[in-house]
């Protein structure tokens, strides 16, 4: 009519009046709205009319007898088939195509529990009620265990035809009830797409959520929404209604946040894998015990002061042999101690109070603290640099030659005291007993015995890592012989911190390769050590565990 395609209804059920508006065709396509009003009678004999709206959207493409689209709405979508005809008066409209026995028996084995529900429900008999309860919980088992067989035969046997996407969708839905696993979830997604994809765009993306928002509500078929999900957010429109938008949107977070959860998991586990091989074999020798101090009245307790950096590959053979000599010495015998420096790249070990550390025995020993790995015993540089895992085992015979003869020394110093937590305060006593000279200060330590990061030297644990001097590097002045102090280390400041301190100098020094930020401080420990700032000798020292939680 005039140059316009038009349409009009020319046959529909006795009860509803229905109409069509919004033509369009062209280039674009066929599309058009259907209008149905329905009127029904309510209580008291009055009448209410209620009307939908279905929009039927034609495939791309041109058919010369029939046309596949969709008709519905962003909610729901119905396939949908307009055929040629010359008929004004339409008959039944029911077709049977392959497949349709085998659904139909699947359907009948599910709408039979339904049946029983309407009939139990009507029942006034509490016997005949309890008679039907029984036959429901039977017909319940029975579609538990024969309807996913249905529906997956269904799909085996006639998968290019339509009942075989009706098969896929409802076989997702009966959830862990049909022991779907994530391969067979994905070629059903796959048939899912090819069948839905005839009918349009429209249909293809509302069969595609749907099956989507079934699968992102299933422990571990989750995963398999991501990929589906996130095609259908990237095909996602300004002119796609907001609701739609929001839907999507909001499944794809879902999905991510769940496919994110089981990565964690994998990971979690492949990396208690590889941890447990690197215990294993690391040290890649086996130290030997250290047999006792040989002089009756020795008593000076070694201190090793190692730089180091996770980033730094010759450390690798300075840190292992570093770790077994925790292994070898008591630390009544041996305090180690481990600062972690910027060297050569960006370490999150590293804080300001393991740089003070490092300027203080520079300003002392240029010559002796030039770089990582750098070692100090009782505040002497020495057995300098390192190497790679194979020099390991060489590098802790030349510090425990160094440490052996420091252990059958007598001194008059004496250390002692203990560390108390509760909650995050760790609560600090050291006593000092015979201490002499003028340039004797006391310096306490917080150290963390193990942290697990791995940075470019592939070392994964890191031992006795400093993570705060309470009281400050500079340390406190022992004017008498004796000296009686008390600190508080709040475990929840020196972790906020630390984090304030590395998230600055990655804004404004240099980026860390990784976003990692290993501040747990858990299994913390207390160093003491009494040294006298002129000559930077460490005279005596001692280590205490946290008590308390």
């Amino acid at each position: 009519m005039d140059g316009k395609t038009t349409l009009e209804v020319i046959d529909a059920p006795a009860s509803v009046q229905a109409s069509v508006s919004d033509v369009k065709a062209g280039r674009t396509g066929l599309s058009f709205t259907l209008k149905e009003a329905r009127t029904f009678k309510v209580v008291g004999g009055k009448t209410q009319k209620f009307t939908t709206e279905r929009k039927f959207v034609a495939a791309p493409g041109k058919g010369e007898k029939t046309v596949l689209g969709s008709m519905g709405t962003d909610q729901l979508q119905v396939r949908a088939r307009l055929t040629a005809t010359d008929k004004d008066k339409v008959g039944p409209l029911v077709t049977r195509g392959p497949g349709a026995e085998a659904m139909q028996k699947a359907q009948q084995v599910a709408l039979r529990t339904q049946a029983l529900l309407l009939r139990a429900a009507r029942e006034k008999d509490p016997d005949k009620k309890k008679e039907i309860q029984a036959e429901i919980e039977e017909a319940r088992k029975e579609a538990d265990e024969k309807l996913p067989g249905l529906y997956r035969e269904v799909i085996a046997r006639h998968p290019d035809a339509p009942s075989a996407l009706d098969a896929a969708l409802t076989l997702l839905r009966a959830g862990p009830k049909a022991k779907i696993d994530p391969p067979e979830a994905d070629k059903l997604i796959k048939l899912i797409d090819k069948q839905a994809a005839p009918y349009g765009p429209a249909y293809a993306r509302y069969a595609a959520l749907t099956a989507a928002d079934v699968l992102v509500r299933q422990p571990e078929l989750d995963r398999v929404a991501v990929p589906v999900f996130g095609r259908l957010v990237a095909e996602l429109t300004d002119k796609d209604p907001v609701e739609t938008r929001a839907r999507l949107l909001s499944g794809y977070k879902t999905a991510l946040e769940a496919e994110a959860k089981q990565v964690a998991v994998r990971l979690a586990r492949l990396e208690g894998e590889q941890d447990a091989e690197y215990l294993a074999t690391v040290p890649p020798f086996k130290p030997a015990p250290f047999a006792g101090r040989k002089e009756k009245g020795a008593n000076r307790v070694a201190v090793l002061e190692l730089f180091t950096g996770a980033q730094c590959p010759p450390c690798v053979a300075a840190d292992i042999a570093f770790d077994a000599l925790a292994k070898a010495y008591k630390p009544s015998e041996l305090v180690l101690i481990q600062y972690h420096m910027h060297i050569p790249g960006p370490d999150p070990m590293t804080n300001p109070d393991c740089i003070a550390r490092w300027d203080y025995y520079r300003e002392k020993f240029p010559a002796g603290i030039r770089g990582t790995p750098s070692s100090v015993f009782n505040g002497k540089p020495q057995a300098g640099g390192g190497g790679g895992m194979v020099a390991a085992e060489s590098k802790h015979r030349q510090y425990r030659a160094i440490i052996d003869p420091i252990l059958e020394e007598a001194v008059a110093v004496k250390v002692g005291g203990k560390a108390t937590r509760q909650g995050d305060e760790i609560k600090i006593a050291v006593e000092v007993d015979g201490a002499e000279g003028d340039d004797l200060k006391l310096r306490l330590l917080v150290v963390e015995d193990t942290v697990r990061y791995i940075g470019s030297n592939k070392l994964r644990f890191h031992h006795q890592v400093v993570r705060a001097m309470p009281g400050g590097a500079e340390g406190v002045a022992i004017k008498d012989k004796a000296l009686r102090h008390t600190e508080t280390a709040d475990v929840s400041a020196v972790r906020k911190g630390l984090t304030k301190y590395l998230d600055d100098y990655a804004a404004n020094t240099r980026p860390f390769p990784t976003t990692a930020r290993p501040v747990d401080l858990t299994n913390l420990k207390v160093i003491a050590l009494v040294q006298n700032d002129k000559t930077r000798e460490i005279v005596q020292a001692a280590q205490f565990e946290v008590e308390g939680r």
